[in-house]
């Protein structure tokens, strides 16, 4: 994909807007959540990336905020979590608190759904609530999924949607996704041009918003709305090298 892009994102004068989601994208999917990390190299390259001039660097996840401090520690690089529900885009007090207290009802529904599911498990984030089965044979997995589809309509009634991560669905207040957060996040910036990478169908409506003359890029496997493809994280981290080196060392340096 780089011999494609590589006039949009070395031109210094074009603003960009840099956005990744995390799990599978930036950091390589493992069995918990909790043991997921960032690269070094990665996260060196981020920092370098988000100081260029004209270049703003976002983490757009379904992960919390406090996860994404962790993993990606730093003020360098914008960090919107949950959809947009946690960071600069989060909605009022008031609208939190009322979400807050719906995510403990769908919890408290989801519970009988799941606990027949050896090694599933559900992960309450405050504003969303996830549903985990990266554990499970495909076939349970099948079966559970089938049990959730079920629960949607509930979920519909409490004001939820679902978005449907790698091997998670997400329990998500209705109308926040990450195609909402990219449009105020280009708002926000104003970017001449955009770029995203993300991994699973969480991140289509994203790839959905961008104009046609951005950059979408699924990480993986898939089917995608993407216009590029990369193989994985480990390619993340080449495009954004290649990003760094091609704004910083400009059009003369690269003929020398």
């Amino acid at each position: 994909m780089w011999p494609a892009v590589r006039a949009a994102v070395g031109d210094p004068k074009r603003r960009l807007l840099l956005a990744f989601d995390l799990d599978g994208t930036l950091a390589p999917i493992v069995s918990r959540p909790e043991s997921a990390s960032v690269g070094k190299a990665t996260l060196q390259l981020l920092a370098r990336a988000a100081s260029l001039p004209g270049v703003s660097v976002v983490v757009l996840s379904a992960r919390s905020l406090r996860d994404l401090k962790r993993l990606v520690p730093g003020t360098h690089v914008a960090k919107i979590a949950q959809y947009g529900l946690e960071g600069p885009l989060a909605p009022a007090a008031g609208t939190r608190r009322r979400i807050r207290k719906a995510v403990r009802a769908m919890t408290a529904r989801l519970r009988p759904a799941v606990e027949p599911f050896r090694g599933a498990w559900i992960e309450p984030k405050g504003l969303s609530v996830a549903v985990h089965h990266r554990a499970l044979s495909p076939r349970r997995r099948a079966a559970l999924r089938r049990r959730l589809h079920v629960e949607e309509r509930a979920a519909e009634a409490l004001g939820f949607g679902t978005q449907l991560g790698d091997r998670v669905n997400d329990f998500v207040p209705i109308g926040y996704h990450k195609g909402r957060a990219l449009d105020a996040l280009r708002a926000r910036f104003h970017p001449g041009g955009t770029i995203f990478f993300g991994d699973s169908a969480g991140d289509e409506p994203a790839f959905a918003a961008l104009a046609p003359t951005d950059i979408s890029v699924r990480v993986g496997p898939g089917p995608t709305a993407a216009r590029y493809r990369v193989r994985g994280p480990h390619d993340v981290t080449r495009f954004v090298r290649a990003l760094v080196a091609e704004r910083t060392q400009g059009p003369s340096s690269r003929r020398r």
